[in-house]
């Protein structure tokens, strides 16, 4: 009997700055002044010798963390979205 492979999204992606598949997102909740529930993520390389950070906030609720790197490069190299490096980050 055929079953057909369930898909996952995925939970590494591939860094801008450098090329490797080191990018994670952590994506919380909460709740902004107007009472309305939003999403915030913070992405990390883990490579150490690139160490990009991002920080994206005011996110749709609904997102997850593929929908919050598909944002973070349409973002990357903008002004529009804090980002900055720290090196010597170790995969764990």
């Amino acid at each position: 009997m055929f079953r057909p492979v369930q898909r996952t999204l995925p939970k590494v992606f591939q860094c801008p700055a450098c090329g490797s598949m080191t990018v994670i997102i952590d994506v919380e909740t909460y709740v902004n002044e107007l009472g309305e529930e939003k999403k915030r993520a913070l992405i990390k390389c883990m490579n150490p010798k690139c160490g990009l950070r991002a920080e994206l906030a005011e996110l749709p609720s609904i997102f997850e963390a593929v929908d919050a790197y598909s944002r973070f490069l349409e973002l990357y190299g903008t002004d529009k979205m804090k980002t900055w490096f720290e090196k010597g980050e170790f995969i764990e």
